[in-house]
């Protein structure tokens, strides 16, 4: 009984760094959304959920990563959900429920969701009040 107990345990310390909750790289003209299956090409608008159990998630427009999270994706899951920075695409992915964002036909994203999300209030610059548009938060997004 303590042998088996005991290759349990060793099997255990092996599979449990697995579950591991991190950012996993978007690797751009290969991964696919998991919502709309279309190959995420545009760096500006991608977004990543990884659940609390490390499962990932990849989406290529903020919009639909907005539908594949409603009713089922929250803080109260422990979801960590990552958006690309609107300004700095190609190396920064930010905390979705820290972010701030831009809702505009200008964006174009990949499937018209059109919302482009910044770090800080500060980084949308003249965008804002350029485009005529409100300031949101992910809570405003995510209902």
């Amino acid at each position: 009984m303590k042998k088996s107990a005991l290759i349990f345990f060793m099997i255990s310390l092996i599979y449990l760094p697995g579950c591991k909750q991190s950012f996993e790289p978007i690797s751009y003209g290969h991964d696919a959304c998991v919502q709309c299956k279309m190959t995420i090409m545009d760096k500006r608008f991608a977004a990543e959920i990884v659940t609390s159990k490390g499962k990932v998630y990849k989406f290529d427009d903020i919009g639909c990563l907005l539908k594949y999270a409603t009713g089922q994706i929250s803080r109260d899951t422990g979801a960590l959900i990552l958006v690309s920075d609107y300004n700095n695409p190609e190396n920064q992915f930010i905390n979705a429920y820290r972010a701030v964002y831009l809702h505009n036909e200008i964006f174009k994203s990949p499937m018209n969701g059109n919302y482009a999300a910044f770090a800080t209030v500060e980084n949308t610059g003249q965008l804002k009040d350029s485009l005529h548009t409100e300031l949101l938060k992910w809570e405003n997004l995510h209902k």
